[in-house]
């Protein structure tokens, strides 16, 4: 190839936050040993980051935790608002990117939110190779019939870490001066714990880091359904692991690092409340909803809770799920809930496909969580929010879609597993006819998650033994 091209190419995705990076033509040439002329701005770069805007006179704090989403927000609150209430002062690193993933100001005295500076993550630059020769092209591995040069692999690598892309992907360059900010804030806070909600992500590693050099044990709070699937390595790093239910332990004990963690099952934080779901009030919603964007009043209505996929798949998805609804004999609406990390943009497509169907979407705001007691199904691949519903004996249809990952919940017979649209109409005219025959036994709600409504007390006495523990020793 004789004409300039980019090896890699980053977009938008469809997760708020994330950004996807494809592999072009000449970069696939490139790692298999062709000559390829790259654009100038391939080049891993060299950057000399700055730890800047650490805060001056911070005093010490028994807690620290690490937020930069809005699920993590809603997890580690109601810990922080129970160790409030026990007297413990927390610190709250607030490292969001996206304002509408930012921790919410509190209402006590004894949380304080101290924002990363947003300089921290305009930094750009990859690892300091200061020319083509610092990557040389090395061994090769065999994949299929080709020779994959290593070191050029190297090269498309550090084409993506040179480019930061927030909180979630930063470039090397933002990830070391994150991690001096780190460092700095946490020398000044000494804490005895350190709380988070992923310590899996490059920010959640950096952050366990620092605080165990700072002295501070550290506490995972899981904040979303696990799914085997999605992790191939060890890669948890807190020593203390919080996990919604007894299946969980398991795959904690699969993914921890440590040789020395503990795992502690407490339910979520965020589910202490569903008891207090105002299912009428929910149901209203639902119904005005259809009635204000589809002008219908259907007597059943599914509620389909999002995730972040891809335009492609979420049309795939509804695809199924119309055709399916389509296929009952009784007349049912469905509300679209987006999942938080997602911009309602993305369901334009899906609103003006909808044919033969009562459909509308719901705010971002209210989502699935806000809504689902009001359903007669929910319906979901992957979404903590069919954990919520099978505890609230709302029918939960589990989309298994070809190459879908599932919550598995299925089989634990706390779902109906639907892999076709003639298999959703099926499920969905039994709950129409049976509503109370697809209750989830009592012990399969417990191995999923158990809900006792004092999930955030039970993470608050596991961070305060872990302080006393700690001094102790």
């Amino acid at each position: 190839m004789s004409t300039r091209q980019p090896l890699v190419v980053a977009h938008d995705s469809a997760a708020i936050g994330y950004v996807s990076y494809d592999v072009t033509e000449a970069g696939v040439s490139y790692v298999l040993g062709h000559h390829v002329e790259e654009a100038e701005d391939d080049g891993p770069g060299i950057s000399h980051p700055e730890a800047g805007g650490i805060p001056a006179g911070l005093s010490s704090a028994p807690v620290c935790a690490i937020s930069w989403s809005s699920r993590h927000a809603t997890t580690l609150l109601l810990v922080l608002i129970e160790l409030a209430e026990r007297g413990v002062r927390t610190v709250v690193v607030d490292a969001a990117t996206e304002p509408e993933q930012r921790f919410p100001e509190p209402q006590t005295p004894d949380i304080t939110v101290l924002r990363l500076p947003d300089s921290a993550f305009a930094s750009e630059g990859g690892p300091p190779f200061r020319q083509r020769s610092g990557l040389p092209d090395g061994p090769t591995a065999t994949v299929g019939p080709h020779k994959v040069l290593l070191g050029r692999l190297a090269r498309l690598v550090s084409c993506i870490l040179v480019r930061s892309a927030g909180c979630t992907q930063p470039s090397w360059a933002t990830a070391l001066n994150a991690e001096r900010w780190l460092d700095g804030v946490l020398a000044q806070l000494r804490p005895g714990a350190l709380l988070c909600g992923n310590d899996t992500s490059p920010l959640g590693v950096l952050t366990v880091a620092a605080a165990e050099r700072a002295g501070a044990e550290t506490v995972y709070v899981q904040h979303g359904a696990w799914i085997d699937s999605q992790v191939g390595w060890r890669a948890q790093h807190c020593r203390h692991i919080a996990v919604m239910g007894a299946r969980d332990v398991l795959t904690a004990h699969t993914w921890t690092r440590r040789a020395d963690a503990r795992t502690h099952i407490v339910g979520q934080p965020r589910f202490d409340a569903l008891a207090n779901s105002d299912r009428v009030q929910q149901r209203e919603y639902l119904r005005g909803l259809l009635a204000d964007q589809a002008n219908a009043e259907p007597p059943r209505i599914a509620v389909w809770a999002c995730q972040p996929l891809s335009e492609q798949r979420l049309v795939g998805q509804f695809d199924v799920l119309v055709e399916g609804l389509r296929s009952t004999n009784h007349r049912w609406g469905l509300v679209i809930a987006p999942h938080p990390a997602q911009s309602p943009a993305a369901f334009t497509a899906l609103l003006d496909s909808a044919k033969g169907v009562d459909v509308a979407l719901a705010t971002t705001e209210v989502g699935a969580r806000g809504c689902l007691a009001g359903a007669d199904t929910l319906i979901s691949a992957s979404s903590t929010c069919g954990i919520e519903a099978l505890l609230l004996d709302v029918p939960v249809l589990e989309l298994a879609l070809p190459a879908t990952r599932t919550l598995e919940l299925a089989e634990h017979r706390a779902a109906q597993r639907c892999g076709t649209a003639v298999e959703i109409a099926i499920a969905l005219a039994r709950v129409d006819r049976t509503p109370h025959a697809v209750r989830v036994p009592d012990a399969a709600k417990d191995s999923i998650c158990r809900w006792d409504g004092r999930s955030a007390g039970a993470v608050a006495d596991i961070v305060l033994k872990a302080i006393a523990e700690h001094t102790a020793s």
